[in-house]
């Protein structure tokens, strides 16, 4: 696309749209990471991942598309070294009850589309889970590993190398998101080795909320992970600081007690 055919912002300052790449169509992006010249965009709709040959800031190609299996999207991943991290979760705008897609919002969102048996079969017919690609040749991402999870999947992941990821997982029998550890010691079986969840959140074992349910979602967004701190949005419940030290057994570090004002 020539510069005289690209877009003009109605406002910008200091900047300037020098380049555009329709992504072979698939326009919708949901979280981008660029590694050695590379874009790797996950999609919501289009449900898998593209992958951008950057390396001609003004000539943006889209040189590969990595599609999901049916009925899950890949909202969100991560790249370190030669590993991509790929979420697997249930695609819930899929479903009728989504069309407005406020409903996602509301609390009862958060258990909606878990694992559960219909008329004596299984009704799972998502991937739920992380899948882990080498891209050390960048055009062709090559899956080497999976972890699967009972429950919707995963949400977002933290991922900066080494041994230890993290992500918002909802799991079976939790009300919402809750932050898991992953061990990445083998990128072809990664495994879950903890978990945190807010008091209240656990019901296969019988917890009870102490927040109104009725008004908010209480589940983990995502974490950023620093020096064996987890600082959590934690969507309604708002900030939750969490230990990581003990990747097995993570624990409340700074109160998760800022929780919004409800009228």
């Amino acid at each position: 696309m020539a510069e005289a055919d690209l877009l003009k912002p109605s406002y910008a300052h200091n900047m300037r749209l020098i380049g555009h790449c329709d992504q072979a169509g698939r326009s919708d992006g949901q979280q981008i990471m660029v590694r050695n010249g590379y874009a790797y965009i996950g999609h919501v709709c289009s449900k898998g991942f593209s992958v951008i040959d950057v390396r001609d800031p003004r000539k943006p190609r889209t040189v590969n598309y990595i599609a999901n299996p049916p009925n899950t999207w890949s909202l969100h991943l991560q790249v370190h070294d030669e590993l991509l991290l790929l979420v697997h979760g249930r695609d819930m705008f899929s479903q009728p009850e989504m069309a407005d897609e406020r409903n996602y919002y509301k609390p009862k969102a958060g258990t909606h589309g878990a694992h559960r048996h219909e008329e004596g079969h299984n009704a799972r017919n998502w991937s739920a889970g992380m899948a882990v690609f080498d891209i050390s040749k960048p055009e062709e991402p090559r899956q080497i590993g999976f972890m699967p999870v009972d429950g919707t999947g995963l949400h977002r992941i933290w991922y900066v190398g080494g041994r230890w990821a993290y992500a918002s997982a909802m799991l079976e029998g939790f009300s919402d998101y809750v932050l898991i550890t992953i061990d990445m010691q083998d990128p072809t079986k990664p495994r879950i080795a903890g978990r945190y969840w807010l008091p209240g959140m656990n019901l296969a074992v019988g917890e009870m909320a102490s927040w109104p349910l009725e008004l908010g979602r209480y589940g983990l967004h995502h974490a950023v992970v620093h020096d064996d701190v987890a600082y959590c949005a934690w969507r309604d419940a708002c900030l939750v600081v969490v230990d990581v030290a003990d990747k097995a057994n993570p624990k409340l570090k700074l109160g998760a007690a800022l929780r919004r004002r409800h009228a």
